[in-house]
């Protein structure tokens, strides 16, 4: 009988394990986000037969604690330090308030599973940091604000003298009441990657931004969405006919009564134009990222659901997505198939006859099998085997 030792773990710390444990099994098997071995320790694994399945193999001494923390973790001057010994890990972001040059060397090793935002001058502190993710970086002395900032008259107002104002993402001017000429007597100024100004506030605004920043002028009058939209008579009558949309637009029946009213459009995305609205789009005077057919109907985030003739005649275009089991009606023609069905998305398994096979696949994006009826997915071997003796541990934290 062979004897199996399983770990099922968030933090197995290996870092004091013994020859005698590892020589009393024939396999080992550790299932945790965090795997925590000592050089020693290390050596001694990869003498016998250990398995690791985890999200991250840590190397540290055996007297250094492990900090984790999941989720946004803020590190301010005057925090707690850490006791001892320590090692940062943090799944989530990472943000970093100048002054915190110090507290960052307390930490041995420091891990980020996604981002790190820290003054320019810390970037330096993460030189041997694990990032899997991405380090951002804004200007010292900069006052942070948020990623899209829509300046308008209270900001002004409450501008501080002589500041330097930083957002991620863009600073948006498209109001007319800014005052741009009061902001430069404060001695206001911004560092921002990009930013969107009307025509005519360009003059005045320029001056108050570096000259890294890319500079796109807009028509006077035109309103950011800051968000995927519908083109339609709400979003025309909220915004007003000249538009900036930052996300995605879609084109769909709604459209047709407003898509000659449109008089500046400009989406920082893609537009979404319904296979029925295609060619009254066509004539639309828009830039955009990319052109995009999508579906009039989509039926998504079911555990199953039945394609027949009734539901395809009824729906225009039909996609779905994200879905466990997709079953194709038999009585379904491939040719109705062709003409309704636009897509099937990210879905587990879809169940067709022979004959529907070659216009399903066709239609299937990210699509984990394609069956045909009676046919099931094979079942996954259970966790023990015959002839195995498994000792499985379930723990939050579990020290070899």
């Amino acid at each position: 009988m062979k004897k199996v030792f399983k770990i099922n773990a968030e933090i197995c710390d290996a870092r004091k394990v013994q020859e005698e444990t590892l020589a009393a099994y024939d396999e080992i098997r550790i299932n945790s986000v965090i795997v925590l071995v000592s050089p020693a320790a290390q050596a001694l694994l990869n003498k016998y037969p250990v398995s690791m399945n985890a999200s991250a193999v840590l190397e540290t001494e055996e007297d250094v604690q492990l900090s984790m923390v999941n989720g946004r973790h803020v590190m301010e001057p005057g925090g707690a330090l850490p006791e001892g010994k320590s090692y940062l890990m943090v799944n989530g972001m990472l943000d970093v308030a100048p002054g915190c040059e110090e507290l960052l060397k307390r930490y041995v090793g420091i891990t980020v599973n996604g981002v790190v935002t820290c003054p320019k001058s810390l970037a330096g502190c993460f030189a041997k940091a694990q990032i899997n993710g991405k380090l951002e970086t804004y200007p010292d002395g900069c006052i942070r604000l948020r990623g899209t900032t829509v300046l308008d008259r209270t900001f002004r107002l409450r501008a501080k003298e002589g500041a330097k104002y930083y957002a991620a993402s863009r600073v948006v001017a498209l109001d007319g009441d800014i005052g741009f000429d009061d902001l430069a007597a404060k001695g206001v100024t911004f560092a921002t990657p990009k930013l969107l100004v009307w025509e005519s506030l360009c003059e005045k605004a320029v001056r108050l931004f570096d000259a890294e920043t890319d500079i796109l002028v807009l028509p006077d009058g035109c309103a950011l969405v800051n968000d995927d939209a519908v083109l339609n008579e709400n979003l025309l009558r909220r915004y007003g006919d000249k538009l900036y949309i930052n996300g995605d637009l879609t084109v769909n029946e709604e459209s047709r009564s407003v898509l000659n009213s449109v008089a500046f459009l400009k989406v920082n995305g893609d537009l979404r134009v319904t296979k029925a609205m295609a060619d009254a789009a066509a004539g639309l005077k828009a830039e955009y990222d990319e052109w995009k057919i999508v579906a009039d109907r989509v039926i998504e985030d079911r555990g199953k659901i039945t394609v027949d003739k009734a539901l395809l005649e009824q729906a225009g275009t039909l996609g779905i997505e994200d879905c466990g089991r997709v079953t194709i009606d038999p009585d379904v023609s491939p040719e109705l198939i062709r003409e309704k069905l636009l897509k099937i998305k990210d879905c587990g398994s879809v169940f067709c006859t022979a004959e529907q096979r070659a216009v399903i696949e066709q239609a299937s994006q990210k699509v984990g099998r394609i069956l045909e009826p009676g046919q099931e997915p094979k079942k996954e071997e259970p966790e023990e085997k015959e002839g195995e003796e498994v000792r499985k541990v379930n723990a939050d934290t579990y020290v070899l």
